[in-house]
């Protein structure tokens, strides 16, 4: 069972000191979980002035591995695609092992959404994969962790995406942040079936 995680997913999860807390919650040994080979450059970058979520990256990329090389076909169909999301899905559709898809990137499940019509392998693999973004992440850690843990967690990275800072604070309760996350995971549901809810 082999778990691909994007950049966005673990960035935001650094910020919000919740990537043991990911690890935990997937079930899967972290060796399992594949993560773009470029995430340690790009994320060391973004997280420089934040020493507490670059701590948090750090012991993350020592229990992850890098996702190995896509073939340059299933690359080139996926061009519209950045190249993080483009090697995902190409090794997606190659490598069967592979049972989770964990994205933060919003604008590419959509594109990818608009995809999946025109590429028979790309819809089946997605149908055969579980794909959670953000929204479902966060309430799968709710119902796994507890909500007050949750919440004190998630508030230290609420200025890394808009929907952490709507739903998660010092002022939030559970059931408002049960109704922002649901919210916003039905809407992107209906652009992209294959995200599960």
């Amino acid at each position: 069972m082999i778990i691909l995680a994007d950049n966005d997913i673990v960035h935001k999860l650094a910020c919000c000191d919740l990537l043991n807390s990911f690890l935990e919650w997937i079930g899967s040994p972290p060796a399992e979980v594949w993560v773009i080979p470029s995430i340690p450059f790009v994320l060391r970058k973004k997280l420089k002035n934040n020493p507490a979520a670059l701590d948090c990256l750090e012991a993350f990329l020592l229990k992850t591995q890098p996702i190995p090389k896509a073939s340059i076909e299933l690359l080139e169909r996926y061009e519209q695609l950045d190249e993080g999301e483009r090697q995902m899905l190409a090794v997606l559709v190659e490598d069967h092992r592979i049972t989770r898809l964990v994205t933060g990137d919003k604008r590419a499940l959509r594109q990818i959404a608009r995809m999946v019509s025109g590429d028979l392998n790309l819809s089946l693999r997605l149908n055969q994969t579980r794909t959670d973004c953000l929204e479902s992440v966060m309430l799968g850690l709710m119902d796994h962790f507890g909500y007050l843990v949750i919440n004190d967690k998630a508030s230290l990275g609420v200025d890394s995406d808009k929907v952490l800072k709507m739903t998660f604070g010092p002022a939030r309760s559970e059931a408002h942040a049960r109704e922002v996350l649901s919210v916003y995971l039905e809407e992107l549901k209906n652009q992209a079936s294959f995200i599960h809810a």
